[in-house]
């Protein structure tokens, strides 16, 4: 079972398994052609394949049923922390700068993530929300000492919300084959580094503190 994690607006929490709900929720946002094949999977086809799905592949440690708070507890989405893929490992070492500098954060000593949300609820924050908050969670409950994150190149959006939670872009890899789907694709792979996470939400919370700080003297 996955830690629940609950930020502002959202609870990230296990995956039930043989609940009728539960699948019928995941089938109407993963059924969408949008979603899974920007991932790297096919569209779910049937409520019962979801259900499968979530039995045999989601309902798995450190792999998260987005729900939104005021939306009740349907899963809209799944966030998950995994081993870092061949995908990512293949091009870092490949190149001997990116091996020297990244080549140590490729082993069980870094995560990678993997995420989607339905349509419908693009464009209000909730994926980066999300992943700020499962990168907090690896970096410092888990003491990981970095995560990878991997998009296709056409998948710029997926690319912004890594950004927005600091990740940075390491390399990209040319004609990879996805075999779920039957395609190739180019990636892009970023990172984020324990140090610099930890450095980086230093200076936000000393930032807050101020403003909190600021505003009671002004009063």
């Amino acid at each position: 079972m996955s830690e629940t994690i609950e930020t502002e607006r959202l609870l990230l929490r296990s995956w039930k398994v043989n609940d009728e709900a539960e699948a019928a929720s995941l089938f109407r946002y993963a059924s969408d052609p949008e979603i899974g094949l920007l991932c790297g999977w096919p569209p779910h086809t049937s409520v019962e394949g979801s259900m499968n799905d979530i039995r045999n592949i989601l309902a798995v440690e450190n792999n998260w049923a987005i729900t939104i708070k005021d939306n009740g507890d349907e899963p809209v989405g799944s966030i998950a922390l995994k081993p870092v893929s061949h995908y990512t490992i293949d091009p870092v070492e490949a190149d001997d700068a990116l091996r020297e500098r990244y080549g140590k954060y490729l082993g069980d000593n870094a995560m990678e993530l993997g995420y989607w949300i339905g349509r419908q609820f693009w464009g209000n924050g909730y994926m980066p929300e999300a992943l700020n908050a499962v990168l907090g969670y690896a970096l410092d409950t888990l003491h990981k000492d970095a995560v990878w994150g991997g998009h296709y190149r056409e998948n710029t959006q997926s690319g912004r919300v890594m950004a927005k939670c600091g990740m940075k872009t390491v390399c990209e890899s040319k004609h990879d084959y996805f075999g779920l789907i039957d395609e190739y694709h180019d990636d892009v792979f970023h990172i984020i580094i324990a140090d610099e996470w930890r450095s980086e939400h230093e200076v936000i919370g000393y930032a807050s503190d101020f403003a909190l700080k600021m505003s009671e003297e002004a009063e």
